[in-house]
């Protein structure tokens, strides 16, 4: 009996197919680790929460407020009455529930958001415009987060000026 020898068996192909996966799957969950990924689904998070806070604003025509201070955060409206953001069981978030650390030139912040959803600093909501500070390219506000415990773990978030779009750096 003669065998036709110029190509591969199905045997072979599988067992090549399962070393290939097993090669994969270990390269791949040492590379991520779930500290990782949780960090960034936290930074996500928080980018969404500000961008919920902004849209609030618009859709209301009021001032909303995305608030900070060393141990938590909120979302609140102009008479600072503390408001939960959706999916949330409580309306202030601890951020060392969170495993993380979050602030801005390393303080405590506030983001106020006008009826346009332009970005501010600090706002009021009488006619002054020059105790009114927005978001301006040349103030740009830089939202620092970071994982409790790991330096090499921190994103930033960056408030564009004018038209309050959240990115991660």
């Amino acid at each position: 009996m003669n065998r036709n020898s110029y190509g591969f068996t199905l045997l072979e192909m599988v067992v090549v197919l399962v070393l290939i996966s097993i090669i994969a799957a270990t390269v791949f969950t040492r590379s991520i680790g779930s500290d990782r990924i949780n960090f960034v689904g936290q930074v996500d998070k928080i980018r969404n929460q500000i961008r919920y806070a902004q849209s609030m604003a618009m859709k209301r025509g009021e001032v909303w407020v995305f608030n900070c201070d060393t141990n938590d955060y909120w979302l609140s409206d102009i008479s600072l009455n503390a408001v939960e953001f959706p999916g949330e069981k409580n309306a202030i978030i601890s951020l060392p529930d969170l495993g993380i650390n979050m602030n801005a030139l390393n303080v405590a912040f506030k983001v106020y958001f006008d009826r346009y959803g332009k970005p501010y600093h600090s706002y009021t909501d009488d006619d002054d415009e020059a105790t009114n500070t927005p978001v301006a390219t040349g103030n740009t506000l830089k939202i620092t987060i970071s994982a409790v415990g790991d330096a090499s773990l921190s994103r930033e978030l960056v408030i564009t000026p004018e038209t309050g779009l959240v990115t991660t750096k």
